[in-house]
Parts: structure tokens; C-alpha cells; sequence
């Protein structure tokens, strides 16, 4: 199937290549959703590829106005303005002559300029220029009919709510829907984007995320694995912490391409173990990320040297990256998919999240968080990416519990850290209660960290030390 691609960052690989060929799209959305600069995003890119558009508005003396925004974004030239991109006014026609008249003025357009993209903004408002529902109807069937004869690519906008997708006239001969809407959430607004149909090939169903930056539109499609994206090949190397002991306790290290969770109360060191076991990787020669929403990377840096790790040479020529981002902006639609971009593109073996309860805190709906960490989960499985992800756990001297979320179902192996009152001191003890595929140390042992690292010590020697 031929297609037009949109040029839209990751829309493309949503529709499976792009839009079809000659079909007719309809752009729907309320006041202020994106829908001009969607669609105007759309014919600028495909300009550049020697394509060209009419842009037809239906509000008189809007074209100016349209222009001196869309100056604005970076996708904008002057230069394809009156050759690869035409702007008409079509609604002061309709007004003024009728409905027959606007489809006549149409054809004159598209004889004289031969474009392979017509756009109508907002056909919405021509509706209202029509006395009834039939007579609108026949108008729009009669378009439909002229833009296959001419094989054009066309993209109607209007503002409609989302209950009048499935009752108007105008969606039932419409090859591809899209619905642009926002959400208001406590911090910030959220934009989203839904394909409601594409008719002729297949695409990526759901809620896809998309934003309006100073480059235009820029899509993040959802995360949510199908069947096809369970399916991974599992490997038996080991990825070692260093940690003599606790190498041990595991047998010989974490299965590699595994999730772990390193649960623990606030200083019991799980973001220590989480970057030793970056700095053993790295000097194995593989490549780590360290993504922190606590603490910045400066910060970071100085507790490693505190403990004596080796780590400006590898931040240096990029073997280990610590990227640091604010919870309080925290995006998790957004992120989820940049943190899978990145680990590809820089070839990621060993990737640190700490801590995923900051995610929890940024999204409002649980659920959502659950299936956010299941998508991250299952595709860095697929990459045989080794990760850990840190945990807070409030309950300084709590019970073996891993968190309040119920993640456990996410990872491969769960390392819980806690406190112990003993003999009127405080120690902390490691245990490994979760190991999927290998044997590990049932037992729980004593651990400290100095400025010599993490020493591992013996098992507890009495029962009642966990009460």
C-alpha cells in the first residue's frame, strides 16, 4: 500500500508507515487540542519531500493569523509558501454562493494547483453553513467522490466532541479518524491522541501521548506488550554486583536480561548496591545507565568517591551515563518511551531506576503506574537489558514487605534490604527473597557500608532480631 508519511515524530511507526494513499482523514478535537498545527506539521514535511497541499480555511481572513503562529515552530519555511503550499479561503464562498458553489470553487482549485494534499479547516463550520442534515450530507458524499477521482490525500478538521465521532454524517465516509484531546492533571495539562480508525491497514490502538514543542508534534506511543512482545529469547550469563558476598548469596550474580527490585527502608544503601553494580559492569566493559529521580549526579559522584570507586574516567567517555530528572516534572507517559529509545541507541546492558516509587507519586492512577513498569519490564527483557529498580520501602523496621504497590510481580529477583534492632544498636540486613530461575541463600545476613564499600558479614545469629 502506498502511503504519505507524516514526517511526526514516532506517528509514522503508529500507522505502521504513515497514511494511506488517497484516503480521507478527519482530524477531530476541541478548541486549542493541536489540531491545525497537527495537520500543518503534516503538509510542511511533505513539501519538503516535493509534495503539495492546499490548506483551505473557512474563516475569512484567518490565513494571516494561521501564519504569523505557525512562524513560530521549526517545521515552518517562507519558501514553500505559494508553490508546495496554497492557502484558500473556501467558507467565504460557501457564505456568499451556496454549497454547490464551494464544491465548484473546490475543483477550480485543484485543476489549477494539481495538489496530492487537500486540507479543510474547519468542515465543522461549514456544516453550520448548511440548512439541514441532508443536504449537508449529500455536500460531503460529493466531496468524498472528488477527492478519489483527483487521488488525493485529504484531512478535514473540525471541532467536535468525542460523542459525535460515532453519530455525524461526515465520520461514516471517512477513511481515517483522529482524535486529539487533553486531560488536565494536577501539576500540568496532558495532551493525547487516539486513531479511532485507518481504514485499509492496521496501527497501534489506545491512548498515545503527544506534545506541542517549538519542533511541532511529537508523538509517544503507548506501552502496553501484546502477546508478541512476551516472546523473548532468555539467556544464562550472569551479571556480577562485585559485592563478594552478596555475588554469592545469588550464586554467582543476576541472571542477565532480569528485573530485580532492591527494596529497602530510606539510607539502608540501596542506591549504593544499584550503582556498584553499574561501576562492575562498566568495568567489565559494559555499557550503564543510572537514572535517578533523588539525587543529582553530582551527588552521586561524590558518594562513589567517598567509597573509593573509580568513576570520572567512565562518566568521562560515556561508558556510564547518571541522568537525574525531577519527580515534580516527571512525565511517565513520555518517559517510558524515551528511556527504551535511549537504551538502544547508546546499547545499554546494565540500567538503574532509582527509585520507581518516585513514578508512583507522579501519576495519579495505580493501575496506570502497574503498566507502565510491565511495559518498561517486558521490553528491556527483550533488549537482555540486566535492570534494577529501587524501591522505597516507609517502615524503617517493618515485616519482609516489599512495597505497598505490589511490584513483586514485575521482577525476576527481589533483594530486601531493612533495619534490625539489636542489643539496643541498629543493623542492617540483606536477604534475597525471590530468585526466578536459579537457586540463591535463603539465609538472612548482616551487611555494612564504609568508606572500604559494602562488606557483607555472617548470618543473623538469633531469630528474634526481625521482630
Amino acid at each position: 500500500m502506498e502511503r504519505i508519511k507524516t514526517g511526526i515524530k514516532n506517528l509514522d511507526y503508529i500507522l505502521g508507515g504513515g497514511v494511506p494513499a488517497y484516503s480521507l482523514n478527519i482530524v477531530s478535537g476541541s478548541p486549542g487540542s493541536g489540531k491545525t498545527i497537527f495537520v500543518q506539521h503534516i503538509i510542511f514535511n511533505n513539501a519538503r519531500d516535493g509534495l503539495r497541499s492546499l490548506y483551505l480555511t473557512t474563516i475569512s481572513e484567518s490565513q494571516l493569523k494561521m501564519i504569523r503562529h505557525l512562524q513560530e515552530f521549526s517545521f515552518f519555511s517562507h519558501e514553500l509558501l505559494g508553490d508546495k503550499i496554497i492557502y484558500g479561503d473556501m467558507g467565504a464562498v460557501l457564505r456568499k454562493e451556496g454549497a454547490s458553489r464551494g464544491l465548484d470553487y473546490l475543483v477550480e482549485l485543484i485543476k489549477k494547483y494539481l495538489p496530492n494534499i487537500v486540507v479543510i479547516d474547519s468542515l465543522k463550520v461549514i456544516r453550520d453553513l448548511f440548512p439541514d442534515e441532508k443536504a449537508f450530507r449529500a455536500f460531503v458524499f460529493e466531496l468524498a467522490a472528488l477527492f478519489s477521482v483527483w487521488e488525493i490525500t485529504a484531512f478535514l478538521v473540525g471541532e467536535y466532541e468525542e460523542e459525535e465521532l460515532t453519530r455525524l454524517s461526515e465520520f461514516a465516509i471517512a477513511d481515517g479518524i483522529f482524535h486529539l484531546y487533553g486531560q488536565e492533571e494536577k501539576r500540568f495539562q496532558k495532551r493525547y491522541m487516539r486513531i479511532l480508525k485507518m481504514r485499509g491497514t492496521s496501527f497501534q490502538q489506545g491512548e498515545h501521548l503527544f506534545q506541542i514543542s517549538p519542533l511541532g508534534i511529537e508523538v509517544y506511543p503507548r506501552l502496553r506488550p501484546g502477546g508478541e512482545e512476551l516472546q523473548y529469547e532468555v539467556k544464562r550469563g550472569r551479571k556480577k554486583f562485585g559485592i563478594q558476598g552478596l555475588d554469592e548469596m545469588l550464586c554467582g550474580g543476576l541472571l542477565e536480561g532480569t528485573i530485580t527490585l532492591i527494596s529497602g527502608a530510606t539510607g539502608a544503601g540501596k542506591t549504593i548496591f544499584a550503582l556498584k553494580f553499574l561501576l562492575e559492569g562498566v568495568q567489565r566493559g559494559e555499557r550503564g545507565v543510572f537514572l535517578s529521580f533523588e539525587e543529582s549526579a553530582l551527588q552521586l559522584q561524590h558518594t562513589a568517591r567517598y567509597l573509593g570507586w573509580s568513576i570520572d574516567g567512565y562518566l568521562a567517555d560515556g561508558q556510564l551515563e547518571i541522568k537525574f530528572i525531577s519527580p515534580i516534572e516527571l512525565d511517565v507517559d513520555k518517559h517510558a518511551f524515551e528511556i527504551l529509545d535511549m537504551i538502544r541507541e547508546k546499547k545499554v546492558e546494565r540500567f538503574v531506576i532509582d527509585s520507581i516509587s518516585s513514578f508512583e507519586s507522579s501519576v495519579s492512577d495505580v493501575q496506570k503506574y502497574r503498566d507502565y513498569l510491565w511495559a518498561i519490564g517486558q521490553q528491556l527483557r527483550r533488549e537482555h537489558v540486566t535492570t534494577i529498580f529501587t524501591v522505597l520501602n516507609e517502615d524503617l523496621f517493618s515485616p519482609l514487605v516489599v512495597s505497598k504497590a505490589q511490584l513483586s510481580l514485575i521482577a525476576d529477583n527481589i533483594i530486601i534490604l531493612r533495619y534490625v534492632e539489636h542489643n539496643s544498636s541498629v543493623k542492617k540486613v540483606i536477604g534475597i527473597l525471590k530468585a526466578r530461575g536459579s537457586d540463591h541463600d535463603k539465609s538472612l545476613r548482616e551487611y555494612e557500608i564504609t568508606a572500604e564499600g559494602i562488606s557483607i558479614l555472617g548470618r543473623l545469629d538469633k531469630m528474634d532480631m526481625l521482630k
